[in-house]
């Protein structure tokens, strides 16, 4: 069977983000990598989610319906899911920054629930982790150098 992977675009989000979160600043062009502190298992799916802060842009959630380990897991053209053998869990890297990227990221799992007793149906349960990170833009292009040198006295 294929894996499906799926992005959406909301035109809003139920979940409110509570609690820390961790402010990484980057610069247009750069990679970053988000780890996930939610654990996959059979049923059980990762989500990745973004809150925006500025009104231009949606907020994000982006999942996969069938899990497939060992391999990257290619979302969009910048966005990919990326195996954690050692946290067992689904990390999002990001390419290639832009500023439609800024906002507050955080993961989460999704399992279906079966429900009914006449009626059989079912429902997405969610739980989200406590990781959150903000993406921040940073405006200013500073090169760094780091300068080493060590003096010799005879």
């Amino acid at each position: 069977d294929p894996v499906t992977l799926s992005t959406f675009l909301t035109a809003f989000t139920i979940v409110f983000v509570t609690g820390s979160v961790l402010e990484v600043s980057v610069r247009p062009g750069d990679n970053i990598t988000l780890y996930c502190d939610c654990k996959k298992s059979t049923g059980v799916y990762i989500v990745w989610y973004r809150n925006c802060s500025h009104d231009h842009q949606p907020p994000l959630i982006l999942k996969i319906t069938r899990n497939q380990a060992g391999f990257f897991l290619k979302i969009s053209p910048r966005f990919m899911f990326v195996d954690n053998t050692s946290s067992n869990s689904l990390d999002l890297l990001i390419m290639n920054i832009t500023e439609s990227d800024e906002g507050i990221y955080y993961c989460g799992t999704q399992h279906t629930k079966v429900e009914g007793k006449d009626h059989i149906g079912s429902k997405y349960d969610h739980s989200y982790g406590n990781i959150k990170t903000r993406i921040i833009l940073s405006k200013l292009k500073v090169a760094y150098r780091i300068y080493c040198w060590s003096e010799l006295k005879i």
